[in-house]
């Protein structure tokens, strides 16, 4: 009985081993997974792919990325054709892999770079393919797209298009630099931002990936879109509508508010929902930005203030008494409503995200906000700078000055009123020579009269240790009686000359973006840009070559000062057509300004910011500028 069942049990064994032989000899069968073909064997554009410094992933120039734990320098679009190298998994119909290799709609963010021919974009945060995108997309960059990037004296179009694909070779340059400079200075054609926007909103719309830093990135945009109305205010409503979806936190849309001089009432509804109903005071940050920012609270004539912790520190206790320790905020009946509709023609929203949502609406009502609007009308008080009219006994037998403009720009005549300083010179019968240079007290004498007649004179005579000769040209702009001019439209003046100067501007297509630039550095006015604007016909070209700016700086400033100012110059033409990386800019700065010109840049310098290049010279050159 014992031989029996070991012989069953030998048959057994020996009949599995057969079949499983015979299965391995025999063709696959239908549930055999199908081969996983390697990278290599796939037909991919052969381009290099650099890694990031801190190894947190490969840096893109036009190679997709096969390991989908790295997919955060570039992903690809959900709506995009599965495929061998996407992180959304492999296809499982043989068929589709057997065809040909798809172009995918690639993303690339703050973190990496898309390569276009030799040149290298930074955190474009925008969709690239390498040939026509299978997924539709008009702000998709097509890397295989010819490119012309704009050389010096090129005329610069004027019209704009409606695709990256339909621009034209010269337009894909501009919209390429304008993306490589980090999207900080104001577009030429509202093409450009459009179509950029187009792919922030397929971002958070049809991949629902990077809303905390698409809605960082549409702040950046906001002060550029000045000239453009209905982009601005569709950015606007894009913002709220996403800020309402992820529910921001309350410290980073404090934080992103405080960036701002004008905030949207909608983000301004949200932030105060946090504190309302809680019977707790409105903190005094909060306080301050909602009243500094509100175009509802602000009144007529109040000017804009930038966050500060200065000035929020002396708003503060104004603010606690007038608010009797701080504004308390009961959530009101009435609410907004906030619904967006995307501009991209290739993204459209499902009807239930279309649906509006509602938020409280805190400024139905402006009564809640009075001892609010009061402690700042106080504040606003309390800290406006004194007047300083001239003192007009000392300016003893006053000319005929009004004789005098009246001859520079008879009546209807819109010319630029432009002299020299020996023409005002002699009308205030001071000793004229060309041999001699103006003295401090003849200059101090010129700029009272004319301020008391209502003008101000540019270029600024008040600088401290700047020659000025009688035959220097000077240009008359209006200036009320008693206003101050800001030191960062004096520095941003001086800097404006001395660019003007470094690379020989002598056309209004590169006056006009470089006096716009000023922006992103200096804390600037209408008024200001008004008067930079006014002093175009004194710029194009400039009286004096490099040379006079950079002697006039090493006589005043250290080594290290002159660097700061040479660091804002290249930071500030580096958008430039033909100026941007050209060696021949920083030759000539450093020759003028005495500098090595084989030194590399600080690891620090590297990473400023246009803010930070701003506050620094402005730190070091306020000194120069006399405030008598």
């Amino acid at each position: 009985m014992i031989y029996l069942v070991i012989g069953l049990f030998v048959a057994v064994a020996v009949g599995a081993f057969l079949r499983q032989q015979s299965k391995r000899n025999s063709p696959e069968t239908e549930e055999t997974p199908p081969p996983v073909i390697p990278p290599e064997a796939l037909d991919l554009p052969d381009v290099e792919i650099m890694e990031d410094d801190d190894d947190s992933g490969v840096v893109l120039s036009a190679k997709p990325v096969t390991d989908p734990g790295r997919a955060a320098g570039a992903t690809y679009s959900a709506q995009a054709p599965a495929g061998e190298d996407s992180p959304y998994g492999l296809s499982s119909e043989p068929k589709k892999q057997a065809q040909a290799q798809v172009n995918l709609l690639r993303w690339c963010g703050r973190t990496g770079h898309i390569q276009v021919g030799n040149v290298v974009v930074p955190g474009p945060a925008a969709y690239w393919s390498n040939g026509e995108a299978s997924t539709p997309e008009p702000s998709c960059i097509d890397v295989t797209l010819p490119v012309e990037f704009p050389q010096k004296g090129d005329a610069l179009p004027a019209d704009g298009a409606e695709s990256y694909a339909a621009m034209t070779p010269l337009q894909r340059g501009i919209y390429l630099t304008w993306l490589a400079g980090a999207r900080i200075q104001p577009p030429l054609h509202v093409c450009y931002p459009a179509i950029w926007l187009y792919g922030i909103e397929r971002r958070t719309i049809a991949d629902k990936l990077d809303l905390g830093m698409c809605i960082n990135e549409a702040f950046r945009l906001l002060p550029l879109l000045i000239r453009w109305d209905t982009l601005r205010d569709n950015l606007i409503r894009f913002i709220t509508w996403l800020a309402i979806k992820v529910w921001l936190p309350d410290e980073d849309l404090l934080a992103l508010c405080k960036k701002l001089n004008s905030v949207p009432e909608g983000l301004l509804d949200i932030l105060l929902n946090s504190y309302a109903n809680s019977m707790l005071p409105l903190p005094s940050a909060v306080a301050f930005t909602v009243v500094r920012t509100s175009a509802k609270l602000q009144r007529e004539g109040q000017p804009k203030i930038n966050h500060s912790e200065e000035a929020l520190q002396k708003f503060t206790p104004i603010y606690k008494e007038l608010c009797k320790g701080g504004l308390i905020l009961l959530k009101p009946q009435s609410t907004l409503k906030v619904s967006y509709k995307p501009s991209n023609p290739s993204v459209s929203l499902s009807k239930k995200e279309n649906e509006s949502v509602e938020i409280p609406d805190f400024f139905a009502d402006l009564s809640i906000f009075k001892n609010l609007v009061d402690s700042w009308e106080v504040f606003l008080q309390a800290n406006k700078p004194p007047e300083k009219v001239p003192d007009l006994a000392k300016i003893e037998e006053r000319p005929d000055f009004e004789g005098f403009i009246n001859t520079l720009r008879p009546e209807g005549s819109e010319l630029p009123l432009i002299a020299t300083l020996g023409n005002l010179g002699k009308l205030m019968k001071f000793s004229i020579s060309p041999e001699t240079k103006l003295t401090g007290k003849e200059r101090k004498a010129i700029v009272d009269t004319a301020q008391v007649e209502g003008w101000q004179i540019i270029p600024d005579l008040g600088i401290s240790g700047r020659d000025y000769n009688w035959n220097d040209k000077i240009l008359f702009t209006e200036l009320p009686l008693g206003t101050q001019l800001s030191q960062s439209y004096r520095v941003a003046s001086f800097i404006l000359e001395f660019i003007c100067a470094s690379i020989a501007a002598d056309e209004e297509i590169v006056f006009e973006p470089l006096r716009r630039r000023m922006n992103d550095y200096f804390a600037l006015s209408d008024d200001d840009n008004m008067r930079l604007e006014a002093q175009k016909p004194l710029n194009l070209p400039t009286q004096y070559g490099p040379d006079y700016y950079g002697d006039f700086l090493c006589s005043w400033l250290s080594e290290e000062e002159r660097k700061s100012i040479k660091g804002l110059i290249l930071h500030a033409v580096s958008f430039m057509p033909g100026y941007g990386g050209n060696p021949e800019v920083n030759s000539i700065l450093c020759e003028v300004m005495h500098l090595r010109e084989d030194e590399e840049m600080s690891k620090e310098d590297s990473v400023k910011t246009a803010s930070d290049w701003g506050k620094e010279v402005l730190n070091l050159m306020t000194l120069l500028f006399k405030t008598n």
